[in-house]
C-alpha cells in the first residue's frame, strides 16, 4: 500500500527581515509534535515557492501546502496550486499559512494564530473554510492570482519601496515599516486621473489609490476594507479620491480603526470585476497584490468565488 502524501511546507527564510529563519526550528517542532507529516522546503528566491508547489502537486500527489512566511509567500504558494486561469491543478487541494511576514495581513481577516503551537493544532485539526480568490490580468498576457488585496496607486509605490528597501532588515515590526514608508511616500506622491470600470460602469476619477479587497487589512494592520468578506463572491473596492497630503495624514488613524469609509473623499463599491487604466498623458500607477509588486495599470481584476480551500478556524 502506498503511503498517503504528507503536507508540503514552504518556508521563506528571508520573510520578516530574516526572522522567519530563526523561528523555523520552533515551528517545525510544533508541526511534528502535532503529528503532521511534513515535507519542508526553504525557498531559494522569488518564484521558487510557486514552482515547488506546482511540482509537488502534479508529480508527488501532495494535496495540502502550508506557507511559512507572509502574504507574499502565501501568494506564491496559491499561484502554484492553480492553472493560470484559476482552475485548480488537482481536486482536494488545501492551503494553509503559519504567519511570519512583514505585513501578514490575511491572518487578521481569517483569525489565524501566530503562535506555532496553535497554528500546528489548527492544521492538525483539519478545520477549513472556502474563500474567494482574485485574478489580475495585464495586456501583455501576464496573469496572477491573489488572496488578500490588489492595490493601485500610492499603495503600489509603498510596497515597491518596502520590498527594495532596508526597513525589513532593521528589526521594525510590520506595522511600523508600512506606516513609516507610507508617510514618507505620501510626501512626494501625486494623485492621478484614471479610467475606472466597476462591473461594467466606467467613470473617470482623480485618485490617490484604488484598493480591490478580498480581505479586510493591508499595510501591516490598516483596516482598509473593514466590512470585506472573503467568502461572499464580491470584492470591496475602496476608491480613495483626490485627497490632499494633509488630509491623507489626518486620515491615517482612521485607517487603523476602519472609520475612514465615512470620509467624503472615499467611495466603496462591491463588485465582481474592476478595470483600471491611466487617463491620457498620466503616468501609469503601480499595482501590488498581496504585498508583491506585479506591474502597472492598465489591468483587469476579476473575482473567483469559492476558489480556495483554506485551513482556518
Amino acid at each position: 500500500m502506498t503511503a498517503a502524501p504528507g503536507t508540503l511546507v514552504l518556508v521563506n527564510p528571508v520573510s520578516a527581515g530574516g526572522r522567519t529563519m530563526h523561528r523555523w526550528p520552533g515551528i517545525r517542532a510544533a508541526l511534528r509534535e502535532a503529528g503532521i507529516d511534513i515535507h519542508a522546503h526553504l525557498t531559494l528566491g522569488p518564484g521558487d515557492a510557486t514552482l515547488v508547489t506546482r511540482r509537488a502537486i502534479t508529480r508527488d500527489g501532495i494535496r495540502r501546502v502550508v506557507a511559512v512566511g507572509g502574504d507574499g509567500t502565501l501568494n506564491e504558494v496559491v499561484n502554484g496550486c492553480f492553472h493560470a486561469g484559476g482552475a485548480p491543478l488537482a481536486a482536494g487541494l488545501t492551503v494553509g499559512l503559519v504567519p511570519s511576514g512583514t505585513g501578514s495581513d490575511l491572518r487578521r481577516t481569517l483569525r489565524l494564530p501566530t503562535d506555532p503551537g496553535a497554528a500546528a493544532a489548527l492544521l492538525a485539526g483539519g478545520s477549513t473554510r472556502t474563500i474567494d480568490l482574485g485574478r489580475i490580468d495585464f495586456p501583455d498576457g501576464t496573469r496572477r492570482l491573489f488572496v488578500n488585496v490588489a492595490d493601485c496607486g500610492l499603495g503600489g509605490e509603498v510596497v515597491a519601496r518596502v520590498n527594495r528597501g532596508r526597513e525589513k532588515r532593521g528589526g521594525l515590526l510590520g506595522t511600523a515599516i508600512f506606516l513609516g514608508v507610507s508617510i514618507s511616500e505620501l510626501m512626494t506622491y501625486r494623485n492621478r486621473d484614471v479610467i475606472l470600470t466597476i462591473d461594467g460602469e466606467t467613470r473617470r476619477r482623480r485618485v490617490e489609490q484604488v484598493v480591490i479587497a478580498n480581505g479586510r487589512c493591508f499595510g501591516g494592520g490598516m483596516r482598509i476594507a473593514p466590512d470585506a468578506d472573503p467568502a461572499d463572491g464580491l470584492f470591496d473596492v475602496v476608491v480613495v479620491g483626490d485627497v490632499s497630503r494633509i488630509g491623507a495624514l489626518r486620515a491615517v488613524p482612521r485607517l487603523f480603526r476602519g472609520t475612514h469609509l465615512a470620509l467624503a473623499v472615499v467611495e466603496v463599491h462591491r463588485a465582481r470585476s474592476v478595470r483600471i487604466a491611466p487617463a491620457e498623458l498620466e503616468e501609469p500607477p503601480r499595482f501590488d497584490v498581496d504585498g508583491e509588486q506585479v506591474g502597472r495599470a492598465p489591468a483587469e481584476i476579476t473575482i473567483l468565488p469559492g476558489a480556495l480551500c483554506f485551513a482556518a478556524p
